[in-house]
């Protein structure tokens, strides 16, 4: 049974917390891998099938942020991010200290979050954007697969990115708390 027929059946309520889904996940109510996040308490599904360029895209950032990132820096795919006690987001990648642990993991701590957009662009830009600037994620990259540019916001402050800049895939873009990272959409394998 998937989360969604857990709520309508009432098996879970309709407002969480974090802490609340890590019990349920605990407990088996919520499955482990099931695609959602959780905004203001309430759980919103996101879409299980990822699109081809999505997976490719996701797939090449990776491979050239490991390449490249510090030693004292890791890199996450799909990690559940605790912004408070009501949001837990999925970012498609995340950069953060070595020490740091995913669940703990607070805005300010997150170097680099990116999202990687097809089909979500719009709720990557008018919904997420919002909530990564409200908790301080200092650098917040969108992706866009099909059009091959990046959207990058940085500077948040009161729920509003005061810096967000779109670049095509032949401009160089470097993370500003990542020293010696660089990415060129048009020269990723």
């Amino acid at each position: 049974m998937t989360v969604f027929q857990n709520i309508r059946k009432g098996l879970i309520p309709a407002r969480l917390t974090v802490d609340e889904v890590y019990a349920l996940t605990e407990a088996g109510v919520l499955r482990e891998g099931e695609h959602f996040e959780l905004i203001d308490g309430e759980i919103v599904p996101m879409a299980a099938a990822k699109a081809d360029w999505h997976s490719i895209m996701v797939a090449r950032l990776n491979r050239a942020l490991v390449r490249t990132l510090p030693e004292d820096v890791r890199l996450f795919v799909e990690a559940s991010i605790t912004l408070s006690p009501t949001l837990l987001l999925e970012p498609d990648l995340a950069v953060w200290r070595k020490d740091g642990l995913p669940r703990s993991m607070r805005g300010p701590d997150i170097l680099l979050l990116i999202e990687v957009a097809d089909s979500s662009l719009s709720y990557d830009l008018r919904v997420k954007a919002p909530l990564y600037a409200a908790h301080g994620v200092r650098e917040y990259w969108v992706v866009d697969a099909v059009r091959r540019t990046v959207r990058v916001h940085r500077d948040p402050r009161e729920g509003v990115y005061q810096d967000v800049e779109e670049y095509d895939e032949d401009v160089a873009i470097a993370p500003l708390l990542l020293d010696g990272v660089m990415i060129r959409l048009d020269t990723l394998d």
